[in-house]
């Protein structure tokens, strides 16, 4: 979740946990604040009624008026206190039960005693509640959704720089010549964050390019003494002076001389690829190229005597780096039939989806998961180097393919899904 959402929702919580609480509080408080007043109307009326019994000077029946809402009846105890209540009262008008609020005391006229109870009906004054509450909560609901709006876009405006940092770092490409500079921002947990991305980068560059020049240096350093040594290893395999015993010795150091080149070649175009230091990108057409080499491996592909089967789509193009597209394929082929058996099968599909490379041969003795390992092999030839399909992983990995292996119907399928 994002942050921003993750803060509009424990806004939106707390706010909705306080309006909840309040409402019910300014209820209580509200009920509180009509009784109040009904009560004082009442207490005006009963100093009415008062007054009006002590002018009379008259003898009372017990009368019931709903419509005056005054109740007196006569007593023999006197002593009773003065009372606030809400009571039920029968009203064969409507005929229904009302609420009232009733005021209840006690009234002595010529050493008689009269309770008098004054009513109030408080139908009207809950519908007026009602109508307040509803008036609130509407109010209270639109003043929590503006502030809800006017503090994500608040809040969004505040993020602006923090969401361009992430841009930025996103789109950061280390082989790129561009400065990384960050947005100004006034909070200063920002500023930090920017100060410290702009140090780690500029850290990670300097290292980058350190790295990069011993790389290159190193490459052309080994490289210049072996190919010396091929020379002269050369040299002394054409010369004819030697013995049979001394010639084998030339021979292996020779070989392993060779080794040796291919392995730093190897090793410094993987170092290359992992470093992305192949970024122009064009389409190019996988068929074109496999066909390509496919004719320039004719001689070893008659040697083992294998029979290919080519099922390749002609309008199929990829974004890639042409000569990591040429490797990634031809490692795939050679691979193929490096480790084909002789009169064997190499099946290769191509579609707008994938390419598919099968070839016939023995199930693995090894865990498939090992084989895109550096140094492993599961071949014996001295050419393998174990990193063909290394290569091959890494190439995947830049461009977002997604290779696999797989032994179906006794062949050995590497699949790479575009």
């Amino acid at each position: 979740m994002r942050l921003l959402n993750k803060i509009t929702l424990n806004l939106f919580a707390i706010s909705l946990f306080i309006f909840l609480v309040g409402i019910v509080i300014f209820y209580y408080v509200l009920r509180e604040q009509v009784d109040q007043n009904i009560n004082l109307e009442l207490k005006k009326r009963e100093i009415s009624i008062n007054k009006e019994f002590d002018a009379a000077h008259s003898s009372i029946n017990p009368t019931v008026n709903l419509n005056d809402t005054i109740i007196i009846t006569p007593i023999q105890q006197p002593h009773r206190a003065e009372t606030f209540s809400d009571t039920l009262l029968y009203n064969p008008e409507t005929n229904k039960y009302a609420i009232y609020r009733q005021l209840g005391f006690v009234k002595t006229i010529h050493d008689q005693g009269y309770y008098i109870q004054i009513f109030k009906p408080l139908e009207e004054t809950d519908r007026l509640i009602i109508r307040i509450i509803i008036m609130m909560n509407i109010l209270v609901i639109l003043i929590i959704i503006t502030l809800i709006i006017a503090n994500r876009h608040s809040s969004r405006q505040d993020w602006k720089v923090f969401y361009d940092t992430i841009t930025k770092i996103n789109n950061y490409d280390v082989n790129t010549h561009e400065e990384f500079l960050l947005q100004h921002s006034d909070i200063k947990e920002f500023e930090d964050l920017n100060r410290v991305l702009s140090t780690m980068t500029e850290r990670i560059k300097s290292d980058y390019l350190n790295l990069k020049e011993y790389i290159e240096n190193a490459s052309h350093e080994i490289q210049t003494p072996l190919a010396i040594i091929n020379s002269k290893m050369e040299l002394l395999l054409q010369s004819g002076d030697m013995k049979e015993k001394q010639y084998k010795t030339v021979a292996d150091a020779y070989e392993a001389s060779n080794r040796l080149s291919r392995l730093n070649r190897t090793l410094i175009l993987l170092a290359k690829i992992e470093n992305r230091q192949f970024p122009e990108s064009r389409p190019v057409n996988p068929a074109i190229m496999i066909n390509h080499q496919l004719e320039s491996l004719e001689d070893l592909i008659d040697s083992k005597k294998i029979s290919i089967v080519r099922n390749l789509g002609d309008d199929v193009t990829v974004s890639m780096n042409p000569y990591l597209a040429e490797i990634l394929f031809v490692n795939l082929i050679k691979n193929a039939l490096r480790h084909n058996i002789a009169g064997g099968e190499l099946n290769i599909g191509l579609s707008v989806k994938c390419l598919k490379i099968a070839n016939s041969g023995p199930p693995l003795q090894v865990d498939p998961e090992t084989l895109f390992k550096r140094f492993h092999t599961s071949s014996s030839s001295p050419e393998s180097l174990g990193l063909g399909l290394s290569i091959v992983q890494k190439i995947c990995t830049m461009y977002g393919f997604k290779v696999s292996y797989s032994y179906q119907d006794n062949m050995h399928v590497m699949q790479v899904v575009f």
